[in-house]
């Protein structure tokens, strides 16, 4: 099972930065399609980290998989606006649904994971929401305030997202406190958190929207955060 993690964890590494060469020349519709593969690599091996734990793994698991596969549909929609630039608002906002869909499907494994391993867990659940409600409008501030952000008719669709994105990071942070089952899954939703704040630099401030080096360190910590989560399967 190790030499699968490492052979899976390689070749999901190969391909996203085979993705980030092209995607960094330029190349819209290459750029999708590698995109597409570097995606499929991280849910392919989360699928096999299931097939090899098949028997053993906790109630819930299984919808790591699913939420990683709605993470692929977020990549190849948020890449088709690039492709189709007329029908850019349509595509992010598909894509940001597709991600939170991502997020909720994780959240639910990691909640049915840590029901029989932590008592009490509704309270770190509270407290993390009131944390993502109360960072939420002043991440909004500051990035409206100071960077000059202008996030138009995604305001509201932006401001619940990163509510979330916080409550779910700060949640998972918790776990790994408790659990150190949860380690790999507060690490991944770290890189999660810093990976949306780029892209939201990229999307809603000026002139920032192919910056290569905002490109480069958006993708490298998202696709880290999802190979993460899939690597997590294989240890639970």
């Amino acid at each position: 099972m190790l030499l699968a993690l490492v052979i899976c964890t390689v070749v999901a590494v190969l391909l996203t930065a085979f993705f980030l060469f092209v995607r960094v020349y330029n190349a819209p519709i290459y750029g999708l399609l590698t995109k597409t593969l570097a995606s499929m690599s991280f849910v392919a091996m989360a699928a096999i980290g299931m097939y090899y734990n098949y028997g053993s793994l906790p109630a819930g698991a299984g919808l790591i998989v699913a939420g990683l596969a709605f993470g692929m549909v977020g990549d190849i929609l948020l890449d088709l606006k690039r492709a189709h630039s007329e029908f850019e608002d349509l595509y992010l906002t598909s894509g940001m649904t597709a991600f939170t869909c991502d997020h909720s499907f994780v959240l639910a494994a990691a909640l049915m994971i840590a029901t029989p391993l932590i008592r009490n867990l509704w309270f770190p659940a509270v407290i993390s929401a009131v944390i993502g409600i109360g960072a939420a409008p002043l991440v909004m501030y500051v990035s409206v305030k100071f960077m000059k952000a202008h996030f138009g008719k995604h305001f509201f669709f932006s401001a619940f997202y990163a509510s979330y994105l916080i409550f779910f990071t700060a949640l998972s942070v918790w776990l790994a406190i408790l659990n150190p089952v949860f380690i790999m899954l507060a690490v991944a939703m770290v890189l999660f958190l810093l990976s949306d704040l780029v892209l939201s630099t990229m999307y809603f401030v000026a002139g920032k929207k192919e910056d290569a080096l905002l490109v480069v360190i958006n993708h490298a910590l998202y696709y880290g955060a999802q190979i993460v989560i899939a690597a997590w399967i294989f240890i639970i």
